[in-house]
Protein backbone atom coordinates (compact mmCIF):
# COMPACT_ATOMS: atom_id res chain seq x y z
CA UNK A 1 0.00 0.00 0.00
CA UNK A 2 2.92 2.37 0.46
CA UNK A 3 3.82 4.86 3.16
CA UNK A 4 1.09 6.89 4.81
CA UNK A 5 1.85 10.51 5.52
CA UNK A 6 0.50 13.20 7.77
CA UNK A 7 1.90 16.42 9.20
CA UNK A 8 3.78 14.49 11.91
CA UNK A 9 5.44 12.08 9.47
CA UNK A 10 9.19 12.05 9.12
CA UNK A 11 10.67 14.05 6.28
CA UNK A 12 12.06 10.81 4.77
CA UNK A 13 8.54 9.28 4.76
CA UNK A 14 7.16 12.34 2.99
CA UNK A 15 9.93 12.16 0.39
CA UNK A 16 9.29 8.42 -0.04
CA UNK A 17 5.58 9.09 -0.67
CA UNK A 18 6.38 11.72 -3.29
CA UNK A 19 8.94 9.44 -4.97
CA UNK A 20 6.50 6.49 -4.98
CA UNK A 21 3.89 8.67 -6.71
CA UNK A 22 6.45 9.88 -9.28
CA UNK A 23 6.21 13.48 -8.14
CA UNK A 24 9.16 15.82 -8.57
CA UNK A 25 10.37 17.78 -5.55
CA UNK A 26 13.53 19.57 -4.52
CA UNK A 27 15.68 17.94 -1.85
CA UNK A 28 15.99 21.31 -0.10
CA UNK A 29 12.26 21.54 0.70
CA UNK A 30 11.44 21.60 4.39
CA UNK A 31 8.87 19.33 6.06
CA UNK A 32 6.01 21.90 5.95
CA UNK A 33 6.67 22.50 2.24
CA UNK A 34 6.74 18.77 1.53
CA UNK A 35 3.52 18.29 3.46
CA UNK A 36 1.79 21.10 1.53
CA UNK A 37 2.90 19.48 -1.74
CA UNK A 38 1.52 16.11 -0.58
CA UNK A 39 -1.74 17.63 0.65
CA UNK A 40 -2.26 19.47 -2.64
CA UNK A 41 -1.85 16.24 -4.65
CA UNK A 42 -3.01 13.47 -2.31
CA UNK A 43 -6.57 13.22 -3.65
CA UNK A 44 -5.28 12.36 -7.14
CA UNK A 45 -3.83 9.13 -5.77
CA UNK A 46 -6.74 7.96 -3.63
CA UNK A 47 -8.03 4.54 -4.53
CA UNK A 48 -11.10 2.76 -3.25
CA UNK A 49 -11.78 -0.98 -3.02
CA UNK A 50 -15.10 -0.54 -4.82
CA UNK A 51 -13.26 0.96 -7.82
CA UNK A 52 -11.05 -2.14 -8.07
CA UNK A 53 -14.03 -4.50 -7.70
CA UNK A 54 -16.01 -2.67 -10.39
CA UNK A 55 -12.98 -2.48 -12.71
CA UNK A 56 -12.57 -6.26 -12.44
CA UNK A 57 -16.16 -6.53 -13.69
CA UNK A 58 -15.51 -4.15 -16.59
CA UNK A 59 -17.10 -1.04 -15.06
CA UNK A 60 -15.65 2.42 -14.66
CA UNK A 61 -16.57 4.72 -11.77
CA UNK A 62 -17.34 8.34 -12.56
CA UNK A 63 -17.62 10.48 -9.46
CA UNK A 64 -19.86 13.48 -9.22
CA UNK A 65 -18.10 16.82 -8.99
CA UNK A 66 -18.53 18.44 -5.58
CA UNK A 67 -21.27 21.00 -5.13
CA UNK A 68 -23.24 19.96 -8.22
CA UNK A 69 -26.68 18.93 -6.98
CA UNK A 70 -27.97 19.31 -10.54
CA UNK A 71 -25.91 16.23 -11.50
CA UNK A 72 -27.18 14.09 -8.64
CA UNK A 73 -30.72 12.70 -8.78
CA UNK A 74 -30.78 11.92 -5.03
CA UNK A 75 -30.18 15.62 -4.31
CA UNK A 76 -33.09 16.48 -6.59
CA UNK A 77 -35.27 13.95 -4.74
CA UNK A 78 -34.31 15.51 -1.39
CA UNK A 79 -35.14 18.92 -2.80
CA UNK A 80 -38.63 17.68 -3.77
CA UNK A 81 -39.08 16.19 -0.28
CA UNK A 82 -37.98 19.41 1.44
CA UNK A 83 -40.35 21.49 -0.70
CA UNK A 84 -43.21 19.11 0.07
CA UNK A 85 -42.50 19.28 3.82
CA UNK A 86 -42.12 23.06 3.69
CA UNK A 87 -45.52 23.48 2.02
CA UNK A 88 -47.38 21.13 4.35
CA UNK A 89 -45.66 21.55 7.74
CA UNK A 90 -47.89 24.28 9.19
CA UNK A 91 -47.47 23.08 12.79
CA UNK A 92 -43.66 23.39 12.68
CA UNK A 93 -43.18 20.27 14.78
CA UNK A 94 -40.47 17.64 14.39
CA UNK A 95 -43.02 14.80 14.57
CA UNK A 96 -45.07 16.35 11.75
CA UNK A 97 -41.89 16.92 9.73
CA UNK A 98 -40.90 13.24 10.02
CA UNK A 99 -44.45 12.19 9.11
CA UNK A 100 -44.41 14.40 6.00
CA UNK A 101 -40.99 13.09 4.92
CA UNK A 102 -42.25 9.51 5.13
CA UNK A 103 -45.44 10.51 3.30
CA UNK A 104 -43.54 12.09 0.39
CA UNK A 105 -41.07 9.19 0.14
CA UNK A 106 -44.01 6.77 -0.16
CA UNK A 107 -45.57 8.99 -2.84
CA UNK A 108 -42.39 8.90 -4.92
CA UNK A 109 -42.21 5.90 -7.21
CA UNK A 110 -40.07 4.40 -9.94
CA UNK A 111 -41.53 6.82 -12.50
CA UNK A 112 -40.42 9.82 -10.39
CA UNK A 113 -36.92 8.37 -10.08
CA UNK A 114 -36.70 7.75 -13.86
CA UNK A 115 -37.79 11.35 -14.42
CA UNK A 116 -35.05 12.68 -12.11
CA UNK A 117 -32.40 10.47 -13.75
CA UNK A 118 -33.48 11.66 -17.20
CA UNK A 119 -33.28 15.27 -15.99
CA UNK A 120 -29.67 14.67 -14.90
CA UNK A 121 -28.83 13.13 -18.29
CA UNK A 122 -30.32 16.17 -20.04
CA UNK A 123 -28.26 18.53 -17.86
CA UNK A 124 -25.11 16.48 -18.60
CA UNK A 125 -25.80 16.82 -22.34
CA UNK A 126 -26.25 20.59 -21.97
CA UNK A 127 -22.92 20.80 -20.12
CA UNK A 128 -21.19 18.73 -22.79
CA UNK A 129 -22.57 20.96 -25.57
CA UNK A 130 -21.46 24.17 -23.85
CA UNK A 131 -18.08 22.90 -22.62
CA UNK A 132 -16.18 24.19 -25.67
CA UNK A 133 -17.78 27.63 -25.24
CA UNK A 134 -16.55 27.81 -21.64
CA UNK A 135 -13.04 26.96 -22.87
CA UNK A 136 -13.17 29.69 -25.52
CA UNK A 137 -14.47 32.32 -23.11
CA UNK A 138 -11.87 31.45 -20.48
CA UNK A 139 -9.06 31.72 -23.01
CA UNK A 140 -10.21 35.23 -23.96
CA UNK A 141 -10.88 36.42 -20.40
CA UNK A 142 -9.33 39.86 -19.94
CA UNK A 143 -9.04 41.77 -16.70
CA UNK A 144 -9.30 45.54 -16.95
CA UNK A 145 -8.51 47.59 -13.87
CA UNK A 146 -9.33 51.23 -13.15
CA UNK A 147 -10.77 51.71 -16.62
CA UNK A 148 -7.34 51.30 -18.21
CA UNK A 149 -7.67 49.21 -21.34
CA UNK A 150 -3.97 48.36 -21.60
CA UNK A 151 -3.17 44.71 -21.11
CA UNK A 152 -1.08 43.65 -18.16
CA UNK A 153 0.98 40.53 -18.24
CA UNK A 154 1.97 38.74 -15.08
CA UNK A 155 5.50 39.26 -13.84
CA UNK A 156 6.28 42.21 -16.11
CA UNK A 157 6.32 45.87 -15.18
CA UNK A 158 7.25 49.12 -16.84
CA UNK A 159 10.47 50.81 -15.77
CA UNK A 160 8.42 53.60 -14.18
CA UNK A 161 6.49 51.08 -12.09
CA UNK A 162 9.69 49.39 -10.94
CA UNK A 163 11.28 52.71 -9.97
CA UNK A 164 8.22 53.89 -8.05
CA UNK A 165 7.94 50.52 -6.28
CA UNK A 166 11.43 50.99 -4.84
CA UNK A 167 10.46 54.40 -3.44
CA UNK A 168 7.51 53.05 -1.46
CA UNK A 169 7.90 52.26 2.21
CA UNK A 170 4.95 49.85 2.31
CA UNK A 171 3.63 47.53 -0.39
CA UNK A 172 0.63 48.68 -2.38
CA UNK A 173 -1.56 46.77 -4.77
CA UNK A 174 -0.09 46.34 -8.22
CA UNK A 175 -1.85 46.81 -11.54
CA UNK A 176 -3.83 43.57 -11.20
CA UNK A 177 -5.40 44.51 -7.85
CA UNK A 178 -8.13 47.09 -7.46
CA UNK A 179 -9.82 48.28 -4.30
CA UNK A 180 -12.81 49.46 -6.33
CA UNK A 181 -15.85 47.18 -6.68
CA UNK A 182 -16.01 45.32 -9.99
CA UNK A 183 -18.63 43.59 -12.08
CA UNK A 184 -17.87 40.50 -14.14
CA UNK A 185 -18.71 40.52 -17.82
CA UNK A 186 -17.86 38.15 -20.64
CA UNK A 187 -14.98 40.46 -21.53
CA UNK A 188 -13.58 40.42 -18.03
CA UNK A 189 -13.73 42.40 -14.83
CA UNK A 190 -14.58 46.05 -15.31
CA UNK A 191 -14.51 48.48 -12.34
CA UNK A 192 -17.76 50.24 -11.52
CA UNK A 193 -17.76 53.88 -12.49
CA UNK A 194 -18.98 56.50 -10.04
CA UNK A 195 -22.28 56.68 -11.94
CA UNK A 196 -23.02 52.91 -11.43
Amino acid sequence: MGPRTNFNSKKADMQAWLTEKGMQYEETLLKPQLYNLIRANKDRFKTFSIDRILAEQGHQVLRLPPYHPDLNPIEMAWSDIKQYVGRKNVKWSVAKCIELIQEKVLLMGAWDWRKLCQKVKDIEEQYAKSDHIVDLVTEEFIIRVDGDSSDYSLGESDDDDAASADDRSSPEPGPSVSKRPCRVTVEGVIPFSDSD
